[in-house]
C-alpha cells in the first residue's frame, strides 16, 4: 500500500510542474508579444516626429544642459519633433564644441540648442551643417559670441540679476544687518559691471536698506569679522557669492561660525553648489530657469523655421530657489 501511494503523489507532482511549465511559457511569449508591440509603436512614434532638435554642450555643463532638454521635450510634441541630449558622460570623455557640432552635422539635426563657454575658441570654428550643406540654425546659450551665426542666443539680464540680488540679501538681512559680496565675475567685464552697477543702486533705495554693504575678496575668520565690522552676538550676515569657488570657501569657513547667523546666496548654479544647496550649507540660489530657455530655445526654433526670422535676443527667466528650514 505505501508504494502504490507514492507513485500517486508522483503523477500529480509531474502533472503540477507540467501544468506550471507550460503557463510560464505561455506567460513568456505573451509577455515578448506585449514588448515587442510596445517596441513598434514606439518607433512608430518616433517616425511620426519631422524634427530632430539636439542640445550640446560640454561636460562641465551637464547638469544645466540636461535641465534646458527637460524643458525642450516637455513642448516637442507641440512641434512633432524630437529633442536629443547629447553631452560627455565624463570630464575624461569631454570632447571640443567642434566635435559637437560635427555630430551634429552627421546626426543631420535640424536645429541645435548648444552651450557656449566664455573662454570658447571660436577661431576656426565650423559651423555645423546638414548632408545637402545647408548650415543647421543655431540657438546659442551660456555666453554670447557676436562671431557665431546664431538664429538667436538666451542670455541673463545682469542688471536684473544684480537687482534681485540685492533685494534677495536686504530680506534676509533685515535693517540691522550687513552684506557681504565676495568679490568675482559672473560674466564677462561689461556683464559683470551691469550687475555690480545695479546691485550697489539697488541699496541706496530706502527699502532695501541695510546696515551695510561690503565688497571683499574672501570670507574673514568669525573673530576678525566681529572685530573688523563691529558685529554683535546674533546679528544677521548675508554672504552672496558669485561663483562656485567662492560658495565652496563661504560654506566651508561660514561652518565654523558660532555666535552669528550667516546666510549664503549664490548667483549662479552648477554641481557643486546645487550639492552644497542640497545639504543645506546654502540658504539660496539665484539663477536662470533652465527648463523654460528650454522651452523659449524650441519656440525660437520654429518660429525661424516658419519664418525665417526670430528673435536676436532673448533674456532667460531668473528663478529663486529657498533651501528648506
Amino acid at each position: 500500500m505505501k508504494t502504490v501511494k507514492v507513485k500517486k503523489v508522483s503523477f500529480f507532482s509531474v502533472l503540477f510542474l507540467s501544468i506550471t511549465f507550460v503557463s510560464v511559457v505561455l506567460f513568456c511569449f505573451s509577455f515578448c508579444a506585449y514588448i515587442k508591440q510596445r517596441n513598434l509603436e514606439f518607433e512608430n512614434y518616433l517616425e511620426d516626429r519631422n524634427y530632430h532638435i539636439l542640445v550640446t554642450g560640454d561636460y562641465e555643463n551637464q547638469l544645466f544642459l540636461r535641465q534646458v532638454f527637460e524643458g525642450a521635450e516637455s513642448i516637442s510634441s507641440d512641434y512633432n519633433s524630437i529633442v536629443e541630449l547629447y553631452v560627455p558622460q565624463s570630464y575624461a570623455q569631454n570632447v571640443s564644441l567642434q566635435e559637437l557640432f560635427d555630430y551634429a552635422s552627421f546626426a543631420n539635426a535640424d536645429a541645435v540648442i548648444a552651450f557656449f563657454s566664455q573662454n570658447e575658441d571660436l577661431d576656426d570654428i565650423v559651423i555645423p551643417t546638414k548632408k545637402d550643406s545647408i548650415p543647421i540654425p543655431l540657438i546659442t546659450i551660456g555666453t554670447y559670441h557676436p562671431q557665431i551665426p546664431q538664429v538667436a542666443y538666451i542670455g541673463i539680464n545682469y542688471s536684473e540679476m544684480g537687482k534681485k540680488t540685492a533685494e534677495e540679501a536686504t530680506a534676509f538681512a533685515g535693517k540691522d544687518g550687513q552684506v557681504f559680496l565676495l568679490q568675482g565675475e559672473v560674466g564677462s567685464v561689461s556683464q559683470n559691471s551691469n550687475f555690480l552697477n545695479s546691485f550697489s543702486s539697488a541699496f541706496s533705495k530706502e527699502e532695501t536698506s541695510v546696515r551695510a554693504v561690503h565688497v571683499v575678496d574672501q570670507v574673514p575668520h568669525e573673530q576678525e569679522l566681529i572685530q573688523n565690522y563691529n558685529l554683535k552676538e546674533n546679528d544677521r550676515v548675508v554672504f552672496i557669492t558669485l561663483n562656485e569657488m567662492s560658495a565652496v570657501q563661504a560654506s566651508q569657513i561660514l561652518s565654523a561660525y558660532t555666535s552669528i547667523h550667516t546666510d549664503i546666496i549664490c548667483v549662479g548654479n552648477s554641481e557643486i553648489t546645487e550639492s552644497l544647496f542640497e545639504r543645506h550649507a546654502i540658504s539660496e540660489i539665484i539663477s536662470v530657469d533652465p527648463e523654460k530657455i528650454g522651452i523659449s530655445a524650441l519656440k525660437e526654433i520654429f518660429e525661424y523655421l516658419a519664418l525665417r526670422h526670430s528673435n536676436n535676443y532673448i533674456t532667460a527667466e531668473l528663478q529663486i530657489r529657498k533651501a528648506e528650514k
